[in-house]
């Protein structure tokens, strides 16, 4: 994953103590904080825009955070998103109550920020790496600015596409991208986000999608072709 790319994290905890000063802290490597009290809070935020993972403290009394993340992990729209459970208790007891309850990660406090967003990192990478790629079936119809654009898919995903080309789309774009499936009678609708840019002597040739959202029947249909032609490559890596 880009160290340039945004990661938008739910952290719930006491909000008195995620304050404007923390929060300026991690945007300035990357991390946008949505500050959440409870359960029913965090779910609103989810509902209302991407979220890439979920950072809950154990130690917040006013909420059993093990319970919360039975909860998200048993919404079919949550159950995906990477939860971290935190902790200033280093028991073997404390972690394992985290892991058993279905935490993707569990990190002891204090711990320096930087290191802990490079904790959170290596956790959306593994994540990633878990994506079965195939190589593009042909080309993705977008439009930017008005202009409709096509180029060959070099790379594709559930979760994500390289597309081959010298635009420039500034990262955070958002795009609606169509494609046909080999043998398919109607292309596949994916609304998707710019994450990278991929360049080489200072050209651009290939820009990183993230999908966002499948329009139709677009996703099954997208996850019965990679799971039939799928080569294990792992060359998208750095989609979420």
């Amino acid at each position: 994953m880009s160290n340039s790319q945004i990661i938008r994290m739910i952290q719930i905890d006491d909000k008195t103590v995620t304050t404007d000063l923390d929060r300026a802290g991690y945007r300035k490597m990357g991390v946008f904080v949505r500050a959440a009290a409870n359960y029913e809070e965090a779910r609103k935020i989810m509902k209302a825009e991407k979220i890439d993972l979920v950072v809950i403290n154990l130690d917040f009394a006013a909420v059993d955070g093990a319970l919360i993340t039975r909860h998200l992990k048993a919404q079919e729209d949550s159950q995906n998103v990477p939860i971290v459970l935190t902790s200033v208790r280093t028991s073997a007891r404390v972690r394992a109550v985290a892991l058993e309850a279905g935490a993707d990660l569990f990190v002891e406090q204090p711990l320096p920020r930087q290191y802990f967003i490079e904790k959170l990192k290596q956790l959306l990478e593994q994540r990633t790496r878990t994506n079965e790629r195939v190589e593009g079936p042909g080309e993705a119809h977008f439009q930017v600015e008005g202009s409709d654009i096509s180029c060959p898919i070099g790379d594709l995903s559930q979760t994500g596409m390289l597309l081959s080309t010298d635009q420039e789309i500034p990262d955070g774009t958002e795009i609606k991208v169509e494609f046909e499936l080999p043998g398919s009678k109607k292309p596949l609708r994916i609304k998707g986000t710019v994450v990278r840019t991929l360049r080489s002597l200072n050209q651009t040739n290939g820009v990183g999608i993230r999908f966002l959202e499948f329009l139709g029947d677009s996703e099954r249909r997208l996850e019965r072709y990679i799971a039939k032609t799928s080569q294990g490559d792992n060359k998208m890596q750095y989609y979420l």
